[in-house]
This record gives structure tokens, C-alpha cells and sequence, in this order.
């Protein structure tokens, strides 16, 4: 079970990810936009965050700038249907997976997944 935080200013696109997850039995919290993701991440212990990019107040961008020098430091999975260019910037600043909307449950569950797997390997050895 993971900790996973949830950013994306489409309340839809928030909910049917936090109950897919939620049913693969991981701990889900969501934000609306960047200010509550980032308030979230002072509060909870967050093991992953699955962000939007393009939304308001804070870029998906800037807020993977944020993420990578977090401590503990969250894998991050970037979710965006603006094009595989804005997936290779995602890549390019810190998100270490990238998923084209609009995202299936099951590309969803394989790629968070994944993304635990790299954390375990990792050994968390960039939390500090």
C-alpha cells in the first residue's frame, strides 16, 4: 500500500483515479491544483504523485520542480493530453513516468505499479 497524492484541476479525472487506485488498496488523497498539492505534501507522507500539467496557479511543471527537491523525495507520474512534447519536458524536469489522457484503469494500475517497483529498488536512497 502506497501513499499516493492525486493533482488535477478536473474534479472527474481526480475522483475515477483516486477509486481505482483506492480499490487496488493504496492510501489516496487528491488536490485541485498545485497550492493544495503542495500544502498536501507538507502534511501527509506521500509516496507518489500523479500530476496534471496543464492547470491553474501552478504549472504541472513548476510543480514537479517542487517535487524533486522534496525530502523525502516522491516518485512522480506526470498525466497530461497536451501532447508527447509536453511528456518530454515532464521527463526532462523530474517526473520519472509519464501516461497520455485519457488514462485506462489498467494503464493507470501497471504504471503505479512500476513506479513503486523503481521507488523499492531505488531503496528510497533519494529521500536523503
Amino acid at each position: 500500500m502506497a501513499h499516493i497524492l492525486i493533482v488535477d484541476d478536473e474534479e472527474s479525472e481526480r475522483l475515477l483515479q483516486q477509486r481505482i487506485l483506492e480499490r487496488h488498496g493504496h492510501d489516496v488523497y487528491t488536490a485541485a491544483d498545485g497550492v493544495e498539492a503542495l500544502l498536501s505534501l507538507r502534511t501527509k507522507n506521500i509516496d507518489l504523485v500523479i500530476t496534471d500539467l496543464q492547470m491553474p496557479d501552478i504549472h504541472g511543471l513548476e510543480l514537479i520542480s517542487v517535487l524533486r527537491d522534496q525530502s523525502p523525495k516522491p516518485t512522480i507520474v506526470v498525466v497530461s493530453g497536451t501532447g508527447p512534447d509536453q511528456l518530454v519536458i515532464a521527463k526532462a524536469v523530474g517526473a520519472q513516468f509519464t501516461l497520455h489522457k485519457p488514462v485506462y484503469a489498467e494503464q493507470l494500475i501497471a504504471t503505479v505499479e512500476q513506479a513503486l517497483a523503481h521507488r523499492a529498488q531505488s531503496g528510497r536512497s533519494e529521500s536523503g
